[in-house]
């Protein structure tokens, strides 16, 4: 049994459709995105920090990150919603101070892309 060609036809015209852009526009979240999170690590043991100081800069800009969800993650997180190219610094009593520089956050048209970072710090000798 023969079938009609409009159903092949039909079947590429709606695949090609699908790839046509969207008419509406684009619907953004109401959840504010931090864009570091910074875990801070002892070198040696791996073993993570929980009461480190972590600086942020980005030209004038600088915000010290805090620390979330909670003190007992160990991780801080920061600024809100802020792209930019950030230096990061840590610092912690009896720790070498370390500094991450060119840490590139980019943004969509809705939120920053979040960027994960660990910072090991080295014990003072």
């Amino acid at each position: 049994m023969r079938r009609p060609a409009f159903i092949g036809v039909f079947s590429v015209t709606l695949g090609l459709a699908g790839c046509a852009p969207p008419t509406e526009p684009h619907v953004c979240t109401a959840i504010a995105v931090e864009a570091l999170v910074v875990t801070v690590v002892d070198s040696a043991s791996g073993q993570r920090l929980c009461d480190a100081t972590v600086i942020v800069i980005d030209g004038a800009f600088t915000q010290a990150l805090r620390p979330f969800p909670a003190v007992t993650e160990c991780t801080y997180s920061g600024p809100t919603e802020r792209a930019g190219l950030y230096e990061v610094r840590v610092t912690r009593s009896g720790y070498v101070p370390a500094t991450m520089t060119n840490v590139r956050v980019t943004a969509d048209e809705c939120h920053v892309i979040p960027v994960k970072l660990t910072v090991s710090l080295r014990p003072a000798s």
